[in-house]
């Protein structure tokens, strides 16, 4: 469907795309694809199909670490390596933005994923880091849901959605009280 929308509304960009190698292609698709579950996580939409929204209340009462599971099959959560590839950073650059608190990893297991949100260009990104700053050294998890709850003092809103409409003095005096608790 999307390659027929390409070729009735940009033939040039589609013939660009077919001068492009399957690998680089298959490549750009991925990392737009993280972006575009960032994004999701960031406007707080729920992509979950209509199967999975119709699940026993067994299975919907589950927590933890199935929630956490749920997240990275979702791509909300990136593993380190697709991470380092959707942002286009160094190893270096990660390790300087974790220690700066620029950006927060959070531990499923042994392993660390990291938000998709901070692949949204969509979010002013220095905006993000001082939010990220400001939750100090709260755990990845707190700080994940610090990010992803709507708040009554954002207007029922999550941080990331304030953050996209740009009201990031109040997202911060939000970060700043919900560290201090």
């Amino acid at each position: 469907m999307a390659a027929v929308a390409a070729v009735l509304f940009d033939p040039a960009g589609a013939r660009a795309l077919l001068e492009i190698s399957d690998a680089e292609l298959g490549r750009l698709f991925k990392i737009r694809l993280m972006r575009i579950a960032g994004l999701s996580t960031a406007l707080n939409l729920d992509v979950s199909s209509t199967i999975g929204q119709m699940q026993s209340a067994s299975n919907e009462g589950k927590r933890g670490k199935s929630a956490r599971y749920d997240l990275i099959a979702k791509g909300r959560l990136l593993h380190f390596t697709d991470f380092l590839t959707a942002s286009d950073i160094s190893e270096h650059r990660l390790a300087k933005d974790l220690a700066a608190r620029r950006l927060f990893s959070v531990e499923i297991g042994r392993d660390a994923y990291y938000p998709a949100f901070f692949l949204v260009d969509e979010l002013d990104r220095k905006a993000l880091a001082k939010v990220s700053r400001r939750l100090g050294n709260l755990a990845g998890w707190r700080k994940w849901k610090f990010f992803t709850t709507p708040k009554m003092t954002l207007g029922n809103s999550t941080p990331l959605q304030s953050l996209m409409r740009g009201d990031a003095k109040q997202v911060l005096r939000s970060a700043a009280a919900f560290a201090d608790k």
